[in-house]
């Protein structure tokens, strides 16, 4: 199989493996980190294209959130990628991005390394920065069952420590730190409107709460 080829059979695979994913982690988040990828991997032509592709379209396929069994999840992963041809050095660097991607409790002990890496993880934190963010927020903590606020003031969801688990407490603790969290320059001028509106509908949010617009 060509590049292109293997491109087209792991999309369709991811397509239908995230079908009833409905957490905000399904395949059109996948697509848009893919879209992402490919957005800004056109500015670097020195990177592998395949690696970055595969990776983003990857990326969620054995995240703890979707799956009970990472490490069973990870290795039909690995098995996926060498049915389709890739070589094993190959295969460990698309993992690699993977599990660099990540954001655990606020963080990460894998850091990337590879402008592989950086653009793939930049794909997918563009996807919690910005206005559908904040609708994943909200699909995501209902389907948790997670309150949308519990009246905490500003100045305590502005230092992110100790919140109580809310869809509001969420950005605190992640969507409004990831901006400072990109590595390419493209990333990081796409975040600037998104993170300009996410502080917009806050302001306006605790606006409401409050009765005052």
């Amino acid at each position: 199989m060509n590049h292109k080829e293997i491109i087209q059979s792991i999309q369709k695979e991811m397509k239908e493996f995230f079908t009833q994913e409905h957490t905000g982690h399904d395949w059109y988040h996948i697509e848009r980190v893919w879209k992402n990828a490919r957005k800004i991997a056109a500015n670097y032509p020195e990177a592998n294209q395949l690696h970055i592709e595969l990776a983003a379209l990857l990326h969620d396929r054995y995240d703890h959130k979707i799956v009970d069994n990472v490490e069973k999840a990870k290795l039909e992963v690995r098995d996926l990628l060498g049915q389709h041809g890739l070589s094993k050095e190959l295969i460990e660097k698309i993992l690699y991005s993977i599990d660099a991607v990540g954001f655990r409790n606020g963080k990460n002990p894998l850091q990337p390394i590879s402008i592989e890496d950086k653009i793939v993880q930049d794909a997918d934190r563009l996807d919690a920065i910005g206005a559908i963010a904040i609708a994943r927020t909200f699909v995501y903590s209902g389907a948790h069952q997670r309150p949308i606020y519990t009246g905490e003031s500003q100045e305590i969801l502005e230092k992110a420590e100790q919140l109580e688990d809310t869809a509001i407490g969420h950005f605190y603790e992640k969507l409004l730190t990831l901006s400072d969290t990109l590595h390419t320059p493209e990333a990081r001028e796409i975040a600037k409107d998104r993170h300009k509106f996410m502080r917009e509908y806050l302001n306006q949010f605790f606006a409401e709460w409050e009765g005052l617009k």
